[in-house]
């Protein structure tokens, strides 16, 4: 009995279904991928850098009303 093995290379768009949006990129385990389930470093440079903007943003804010070192490395350990 011969078992069809698919080629990775060739893209499989699944059938639409009603009320399943369907998307352009996801994230599996962190790792953003696009639509043909590889990896798409802009999309995944994109995504981390629209997480850590605002965090770095809220770390220099409180670097300037005074807040110690010790503190803002606590929230950094955290943060991670």
């Amino acid at each position: 009995m011969h078992h069809f093995r698919p080629y990775p290379r060739l893209p499989v768009h699944p059938v639409p279904v009603a009320n399943i949006e369907q998307v352009r990129t996801a994230k599996l385990l962190g790792v953003v991928l696009c639509d043909s389930l590889l990896f798409d470093f802009d999309e995944h440079v994109q995504a981390v850098l629209k997480t850590c903007s605002p965090r770095m943003y809220l770390m220099k804010l409180l670097r300037d009303q005074g807040l110690p070192s010790k503190e803002l490395y606590c929230i950094v350990y955290f943060m991670l």
